[in-house]
Formats: C-alpha cells, sequence, structure tokens
C-alpha cells in the first residue's frame, strides 16, 4: 500500500481543518440566516431570495470563470477568492447596529448576492486544487473523512448555536452566532491558504536569475511601449479566446441525444428538490412557533441521520447499484414537505428531520455517481457543463417557485403541493433516470 509523503499528509490535515471549521460556518450563520431573516418578518419572497441567489450567480459566473482559471495557479486563485467571498460574513454581525429590521434583510440579500460572485470562483477553484494536492489512491479517504468531520463539528456548532440564541436576548444572540460563523470561516480560509501544491514536472522550465539594472534610454522606454501594447493585445485576445470556448461549451445538441431526457428528469428533480426549501423556516417561525433551540436540534438530528446513513447506504449502493439508490431514494424525498405540511408541534420536525437525513444520505452520493455513469468519458466536460446549467436553473426556478406559491396559497397549502410536485419529480426520475 502506498504511503503518502509527509507534504501530502500535511495537506490532509489542512483539509482536515477547512472542513472542520466549515462545518461550524454551516452550523452557525448558514444554519440560522434564513431563521433570523424570518424573525425579522421576512416573507418567503424575500427567504426564497437568499435561496435562490446561488443558482443565480452560478448561472451567469460559472462558465466564465471555469474559462478564466484555465492556466491560472490555483491556490492563489481559491485563496483570494474564499477571502472576498467570506469578509461578507463578517458584514452580517454589525447589519442590527446599522439598520431597521426591514432594510436589514434587503441588507442581507444584497451581501448574499455580492458574496456570492467571488463564492462561485472559489468553488470551481477549489474543486480544481483539491484534485491537485490529494491523489487519485487517496481521494476515497478524505472525501470520507472530510464529511465525518463536517457532520460533527456542524451538529455541534448547531447545538451550541441553540443554546446561546435561546439564552441572549435579541439580536445580540444572533450577531454572536454570525460571529462565530464569520470567525470560522477566516479560519477555513487560513487552512486552505496553507496548502501546498507540489510541483509536478519541472522539465522545460527556466528560472531567470536577477541581472542588473539598464539605464533607461529612448530604445529601452520604446520597448517597454510595445510589451504594453502587446500585453494590452493578448488580453484583448484572451477574451476572444474565453467567449469562444463558451460557445463550445454550451453543447446543446446533447439534448436530442439520450441525454437530454436524463437531464429533463434532473431539471425536474433539482426544481421539485427546492421548492419547499425557502418555506421551512417560515414554517418552523410563524407557523409552528419553535425556539432557535429547537430549531438547532432538528439541525443536528438531520445531519447526524445523513453521517449515520452514508454509512449504511453506501454498501448497499454499491450492491443494487447507483439507478436503484437513485429511484428509491428520490421517491422519498416528498416526506419532507408533506410531514412539514401537517405538523403541528416541533416533534413532527424531529422525526422529518431524522428520516429526511437518511433519506438524503441516499440521494446525495447517488445523484453524482449516476451522473457519471450517463456521462461519456470521451466527451465528459460538455456533458457536465450541461448538467452544472440545468442545476442551476433548477435552483433558481425550484426556489422562486416555492416563495412565490407561499405568498399566494399560504404555507401549509404549497408544503402540500411542493410533496405532490416532488413525487412527480420522482415518477420522471424513475422513467429517465
Amino acid at each position: 500500500m502506498q504511503i503518502p509523503s509527509p507534504v501530502q499528509r500535511a495537506n490532509f490535515r489542512r483539509l482536515y481543518a477547512d472542513i472542520f471549521w466549515f462545518g461550524v460556518l454551516s452550523g452557525s450563520t448558514l444554519a440560522f440566516l434564513t431563521v433570523y431573516v424570518a424573525r425579522l418578518g421576512g416573507n418567503s419572497l424575500q427567504v426564497g431570495l437568499i435561496t435562490a441567489i446561488p443558482g443565480l450567480v452560478n448561472l451567469f459566473f460559472s462558465m466564465p470563470f471555469g474559462v478564466w482559471l484555465q492556466g491560472k495557479p490555483l491556490l492563489p486563485a481559491t485563496v483570494s477568492s474564499l477571502l472576498m467571498h467570506r469578509l461578507g460574513y463578517l458584514a452580517l454581525v454589525v447589519l442590527p447596529w446599522l439598520l431597521s429590521p426591514h432594510s436589514e434583510i434587503w441588507a442581507i440579500i444584497a451581501i448574499t448576492l455580492v458574496m456570492h460572485i467571488p463564492g462561485t470562483l472559489q468553488a470551481i477553484a477549489f474543486n480544481a486544487l483539491f484534485a491537485e494536492v490529494v491523489p487519485p489512491e487517496w481521494r476515497a479517504e478524505v472525501v470520507g473523512k472530510r464529511f465525518a468531520l463536517q457532520s460533527f463539528s456542524l451538529s455541534a456548532a448547531s447545538l451550541v448555536c441553540g443554546q446561546i440564541l435561546d439564552r441572549v436576548a435579541f439580536p445580540l444572540n444572533y450577531q454572536l452566532v454570525f460571529l462565530i460563523g464569520a470567525l470560522s470561516a477566516l479560519f477555513s480560509t487560513y487552512a486552505v491558504a496553507r496548502l501546498v501544491v507540489e510541483a509536478k514536472n519541472q522539465q522545460g522550465t527556466t528560472k531567470k536569475l536577477p541581472t542588473k539594472s539598464a539605464p533607461l534610454t529612448a530604445k529601452t522606454l520604446s520597448l517597454e511601449t510595445k510589451q504594453r501594447q502587446h500585453s494590452r493585445l493578448t488580453k484583448r485576445i484572451d477574451l476572444v479566446s474565453a467567449f469562444g470556448a463558451l460557445r463550445r461549451e454550451w453543447r446543446f445538441d446533447l439534448l436530442r441525444t439520450p441525454f437530454g431526457p436524463f437531464m429533463g428528469a434532473y431539471l425536474a428533480f433539482y426544481t421539485v428538490q427546492y421548492i419547499p426549501i425557502p418555506l421551512f423556516p417560515l414554517v418552523q417561525v410563524n407557523l409552528l412557533h419553535m425556539t432557535d433551540g429547537q430549531i438547532s436540534f432538528a439541525t443536528a438530528l438531520f445531519y447526524t441521520s445523513l453521517l449515520f446513513g452514508s454509512l449504511g447506504l453506501s454498501r448497499l449502493a454499491q450492491r443494487k447499484g447507483n439507478r436503484w439508490m437513485l429511484v428509491n431514494s428520490g421517491a422519498l424525498i416528498f416526506i419532507f414537505p408533506l410531514l412539514y405540511g401537517i405538523a403541528r408541534s416541533a416533534y413532527v420536525v424531529y422525526l422529518n428531520n431524522i428520516i429526511g437525513g437518511a433519506v438524503w444520505a441516499g440521494l446525495y452520493n447517488a445523484t453524482t455517481n449516476r451522473l457519471m455513469e450517463r456521462v461519456p468519458e470521451d466527451d465528459r466536460p460538455a456533458h457536465m457543463a450541461l448538467h452544472n446549467l440545468v442545476m442551476n436553473i433548477g435552483i433558481l426556478g425550484g426556489s422562486l417557485f416555492g416563495s412565490t406559491l407561499g405568498e399566494a396559497v399560504g404555507l401549509r397549502p404549497a408544503m402540500l403541493l411542493a410533496a405532490v410536485l416532488r413525487l412527480i419529480g420522482s415518477y420522471l426520475l424513475w422513467k429517465y433516470g
């Protein structure tokens, strides 16, 4: 068995630290941001906008950023975009001191929008960086340990933050939780910044030694002017090439192949999946009147169930196949909005999150693994680009439709309709997946 080098072991530890602190961020700021907006008096449209923004930004920026990253050093791009993205969490801490509740809601929506532009870049860059610093033979182990660490830290952070929210007066309690999330985001970024990218091949490269500066003459100034003009011309050529690459990546001809109905099923599935998500915090706060401690406990139950479910269901997926796991897990996702629609107490939400965590444990990996089975190896980038487009349209459309539905018919009827729509999406997944 191959043994990782000292540099690789150090990188693995930094990746574990990164995901641990990201789990704390997820269990604090990310877990309670929409709940906070609901407590400020936000409606389903405003909560839906926060949920929809990642899909909107990814839809417009993921492909240009992917093209721009080609040939760029991944570590500096990842760290700088992480910093720009995560500094936004600090802004959330001071908002209650600056704005009224109504203005604060729209400020949170604006901050979320601005944050996700560099956030889209960091997501693409980090995935590529991860592939560089973790050799293929160690990826399954590193990913598995990262998933376990994230589930643990997220659950623990959610429980701790729930106690803070219940014991400290509003809005200082949320400011403390957002501060925990902001500091965790910076610790996670620091861990990523300490990664070491080993040079794989230095052949054919030369390193110029510093030379003595020559005096500036008309000839050297003319040369410098030409170099600047050449640099500007090169940048214009790079921009034209980037747009050309964009046109080549959007391979809509694939929709006329058997991959087209498959992507249609995925689009419907992603859409119905996100319809009830903006409504969950509103049901918890406005209908069930759950305390923040109860919401944090429900979150911890979900991710604990997700962790233990993934350990058991991975073996089942290997035995039954990814399509079997995808179809059967997808058939059960209607339970989540159905139980929310009929719930009259927090105990139903607890049960819901235990069931939901187990269901999502099977669905999470099956969605990606089944996609990999349907994507031909010799044309993977075009197929994955189309899938990314479909996924982001689904996130955007589902979130906005769900928030509109909640405003139009009310929260409980919207939840029951979302359950029916999820059943329809599951049928399409069975038929074309």
